[in-house]
């Protein structure tokens, strides 16, 4: 499905019996985390489905709220359409200028809202949630016929709003974190209203899981490989994790992976910091620095098949040299040329660098992919010893931001 490919590594080799008590802990957590749980069943999905087909019958606009875990999930699963309605707006920030526009490019009558919130107080959904009701109102619109509401089966403020207004409300799983939900409801519906295959995104995580379960080598479970070199690199100094493909379908997933990795490993003064790069795009923003600054990034290459002959330049008569190589060739082929380029660019100046190499990007590879992260990161956090599940040096921020807004 994906293979894995070190180039080069320069990074002391962790203990074998590290590895080996990191693998073991990953295969308990195979048989005891709910979110594994999750994944090896699809019984759920049926139902998931059933309201998908109902909002995509009933509406041509798909507004869908929520920030972090509650958003990158969803949207990364979401690049993977082409699909035209209803159109998915997936809205993280509380930029006004953001909501304005988007009041303008929409018609109320025909727009569901779908609000998520794990805790059910997010200042940040809670607001754009406001917001679009109060807008829905000035309509004169049945609130309960386009709102949808997400979050714990417990009292919370999100769950006051849906009850007021006699909104349709499903519960988010309370032992699954929000930047560990896209494999739950919150972002499966996204989706498959959007016309992708929820079981090929679950059967997708199963495979990465399932290798977990029949491996005995350290080594040969690739999300812990990861890991472990990442861990040997930190006494080299190098503690900064660049994720770059060379797929613009995985341009959210990459910010989904930088959150997941920040927010689950970032304790204790511990930790690497997530770096999310574009190719080519960073190439022109990023390389410069990249080969010729600080030696302190360990880098992740994601390459694909671009290998679809559609966009190809035919015969010309240009005579300019930098015109000329382009004669008979496709996009898809400077594509990777450019990700060899970039490659071998990093290796040959002694860039720690590992490749990952999809032969296609579909639902099931997404899913492993997805997974791939989740267990990796998990893997990371055992080796340095903190709890990935908890974020609690975010909890000032919250309490500041509440201050404020009081004051104001």
């Amino acid at each position: 499905m994906y293979y894995q490919k070190l180039i080069n590594l320069q990074a002391q080799k962790s203990s074998n019996n590290i590895g080996l008590n990191t693998l073991n802990y990953l295969k308990k957590l195979r048989g005891e985390l709910p979110l594994f749980k999750l994944v090896d069943q699809d019984n759920d999905i049926a139902t998931i489905a059933s309201l998908a087909a109902e909002i995509k019958s009933n509406f041509k606009d798909v507004i869908i709220l929520g920030t972090g875990g509650s958003s990158l999930g969803g949207q990364s699963l979401y690049a993977l359409t082409t699909a035209g309605a209803p159109r998915l707006h997936f809205h993280d920030n509380v930029d006004p200028d953001t909501f304005l526009k988007l009041f303008t490019a929409i018609d109320p009558k025909t727009a569901k809202v779908i609000a998520i919130s794990k805790s059910g107080n997010t200042a940040e959904t809670l607001m754009q949630l406001l917001v679009c009701l109060q807008h829905w109102q000035q309509q004169e619109l049945e609130i309960k016929n386009h709102f949808l509401i997400i979050t714990e089966p417990h009292e919370n403020a999100i769950r006051e709003v849906a009850v007021r207004h006699e909104c349709q409300t499903l519960d988010h799983p309370t032992d699954v974190g929000g930047r560990f939900a896209v494999f739950s409801l919150v972002g499966l519906l996204p989706a498959i209203i959007c016309g992708l295959d929820a079981h090929k995104i679950r059967a997708g995580a199963r495979y990465v899981l399932d290798e977990i379960s029949n491996t005995t080598e350290p080594e040969d479970c690739k999300p812990l490989l990861g890991a472990l070199l990442q861990k040997a690199l930190l006494s080299h100094d190098i503690n900064q994790s660049v994720l770059m493909p060379y797929v613009d379908r995985l341009a959210v997933f990459a910010m989904w992976y930088r959150q997941l990795w920040a927010e689950s490993i970032g304790k204790d003064g511990k930790g690497t910091t997530p770096i999310r790069a574009i190719g080519t795009v960073d190439q022109h923003s990023q390389l410069q620095l990249y080969l010729d600054g600080p030696k302190d990034k360990f880098f992740t290459v994601v390459t694909m098949e671009h290998s679809d002959n559609q966009l190809k330049v035919g015969d010309h008569d240009f005579e300019h040299s930098t015109l000329t190589i382009f004669k008979s060739k496709t996009m898809g082929q400077l594509m990777q040329a450019e990700q060899q380029a970039t490659i071998d660019t990093l290796v040959n100046n002694n860039c720690p660098t590992r490749v990952l190499h999809l032969n296609k990007l579909d639902e099931e590879v997404m899913g492993a992919l997805m997974m791939h992260y989740v267990v990796e990161t998990l893997a990371m956090a055992h080796l340095l010893e903190v709890n990935p599940f908890d974020q609690p040096a975010v909890e000032e921020s919250k309490l500041l931001t509440r201050h404020y807004l009081q004051q104001g």
